[in-house]
């Protein structure tokens, strides 16, 4: 289909700025902060900003290595079995879920499968009952989820439509079914060389078309795929589009920087090391780069080419790179003129 045709487009422009601009695709994956949300759960707790700050960074940061912890065993997966498409276990996925919602002060417990009947309500009020029962029933399902997702013969794009859209009609967990679905759809297009890593800012494009997406899972679970298949390619391209934008634009970001210093090579092999992380300390530096870290950093910070990390203490990092590496989809990332 056009739709399919399309988005695989927009992936290969996207691993090719990777390419380009990148030395770790890892780098992007930077799960959103869930600020208002936080806030609200929070706000009968005694805290003061910082410690508000802080919980919620925490939540970020444990989505973060959970995303990570999947993507690199999904690779490894595929570098043992190249033949095979990589697909979470039941019980796999009930631990990954665990991690992914550890700190999120809006999930009480330690994650894994929900033990009661799941009602969701969407924005306009409206109440759906998911079909799939707690227990016995559940673990059927998902079970099935697991077998058809081993054996499939679908394109990798189509395969990963359908995994996601099956996850959220089952809808296995008490809460972040949405955030494990898009994680997993990512995982799928990285194990079928599709993606680079996890770069796609898909919870992003779901906020500006909520109800576009829940009606094509709700069409999904009447049976009719396709409804889903074109939304699940028009959410790949857009959001490719959006991180091609957003990793050139870094990229732009370090190029400046590297011809700012000139030709000293102690200088041009730190800001080298942005294309990895975005953070940088001389601790981190000292067995990556063949020069001592600290006379160079200490140029980049009188140059005000680095400046300390506004939540990593002893980390420095571009004065821009965080506005360019957060913006979100639909705002046009720009390197220049930020």
């Amino acid at each position: 289909m056009a739709a399919r045709a399309t988005a695989l487009a927009a992936l290969a422009t996207l691993t090719e700025a990777t390419r380009r601009h990148l030395g770790d695709p890892d780098l992007f994956h930077r799960p959103r902060y869930r600020t208002k949300l936080h806030r609200h759960h929070l706000a009968q707790v005694p805290l003061d900003e910082d410690q508000l700050t802080t919980r919620i960074a925490e939540a970020a940061e444990h989505r973060t290595q959970a995303g990570l912890l999947a993507v690199h065993s999904v690779r490894a997966e595929r570098a043992e079995h190249p033949d095979s498409r990589p697909c979470f276990t039941p019980d796999a996925l009930a631990e990954l879920h665990g991690l992914l919602v550890a700190a999120d002060p809006n999930i009480p417990g330690t994650g894994g499968f929900r033990r009661s009947a799941c009602r969701v309500t969407w924005p306009d009020g409206r109440r759906f009952v998911m079909a799939v029962g707690p227990g016995e029933e559940l673990r059927d399902h998902m079970q099935r989820w697991y077998e058809w997702g081993t054996r499939t013969t679908s394109p990798p794009l189509d395969a990963a439509a359908l995994s996601m859209v099956r996850l959220l009609t089952i809808h296995p967990f008490p809460d972040a079914n949405g955030r494990m679905s898009r994680l997993l759809a990512e995982c799928d297009l990285v194990a079928a060389g599709l993606l680079p890593g996890l770069l796609l800012d898909i919870e992003g494009w779901i906020e500006h078309h909520r109800i576009a997406h829940d009606e094509a899972v709700v069409a999904a679970a009447e049976g009719h795929w396709e409804v889903w298949g074109e939304l699940f390619a028009r959410t790949v391209t857009d959001t490719a589009h959006h991180r091609t934008a957003t990793v050139t634009a870094y990229g732009a970001l370090i190029d400046e920087a590297i011809d700012r210093v000139g030709r000293d090579p102690a200088t041009t092999a730190v800001l080298t090391c942005l294309r990895s992380s975005p953070a940088l300390s001389a601790d981190w530096l000292r067995p990556r780069i063949p020069y001592a870290p600290e006379p160079a950093l200490d140029r980049l910070l009188a140059a005000d080419v680095l400046a300390p990390h506004p939540r990593l203490p002893g980390a420095l990092i571009h004065p821009r790179a965080l506005t360019v590496l957060d913006t979100p989809y639909g705002a046009q990332p720009d390197a220049d003129g930020l």
